[in-house]
């Protein structure tokens, strides 16, 4: 393969972008916590992934902070490109997570508070001021959700819930992405390497509602970080 192979722009939705007048700021802490990594073959969807190969470890989560500097090291390592099958091309993407988050950050007039959490229903509570601390967010159930997201009760997508919905028995959900550009079609003896960037700078976000709501209520929330995937020889 020469030079750039594909790019793959993943966003993650904006979980509680319901939220009026809402602020964003960047986060410090923004942990993921990634159960499964698939490659999906020619004749995806985003409401399907034709043929599922699984790149991740079996059996081995990974746990990444998006926000720390050696973010895109860890997730490129939890991935492996060799087990692609030679000559196939695969072109979307699909990821189990946990739809629990770990988050730390200030957004407008709000910080989040350690120890905290949310729950799948509720934002977390915040603090004004102060050092921002530690908080659990959560992804919340939802029935409207378009179709490249699901809930899952597994970390395997065993048992997994329709198309653009989260259950309250699904711990887990799953994310499918086309890769641009055409898909990934890997040679024999050229496996790429994969190269992740995360921005952060938007990501934890308040619902103050214009000020109507003190920050030590339920305001507190996961926006949507950017994370682009490179595939480079």
């Amino acid at each position: 393969m020469r030079n750039l192979i594909n790019s793959i722009l993943i966003l993650f939705i904006s979980f509680y972008s319901v939220n009026a007048f809402a602020a964003t700021g960047a986060a410090t802490e923004y942990g993921v916590t990634m159960t499964k990594l698939e490659l999906c073959e020619t004749g995806s969807t985003t409401a399907n992934c034709l043929n599922p190969l699984t790149i991740s470890p079996s059996g081995t989560s990974g746990a990444i902070d998006i926000a720390s500097v050696n973010a895109g090291a860890v997730a490129g390592s939890y991935g492996n490109i060799a087990k692609a099958k030679i000559g196939t091309l695969y072109t979307f993407i699909q990821i189990t997570m946990s739809r629990q988050f770990s988050m730390t950050g200030t957004a407008g007039s709000c910080a989040t508070k350690a120890g905290e959490s949310g729950t799948k229903t509720t934002d977390a509570k915040g603090q004004t001021g102060g050092t921002p601390g530690s908080s659990t967010l959560y992804v919340p159930d939802g029935s409207s959700y378009n179709d490249h997201m699901n809930g899952s009760v597994d970390s395997l997508g065993a048992t997994v819930s329709n198309d653009g919905v989260i259950g309250s028995s699904d711990e887990y959900f799953q994310y499918r992405k086309i890769i641009s550009g055409g898909g990934l079609k890997v040679k024999a003896g050229d496996f790429p390497t994969v190269k992740v960037a995360f921005d952060v700078s938007n990501a934890v976000g308040e619902a103050t509602g214009g000020g109507a709501k003190p920050c030590t209520q339920n305001v507190m929330y996961a926006n949507e970080p950017g994370m682009t995937i490179s595939f480079v020889d």
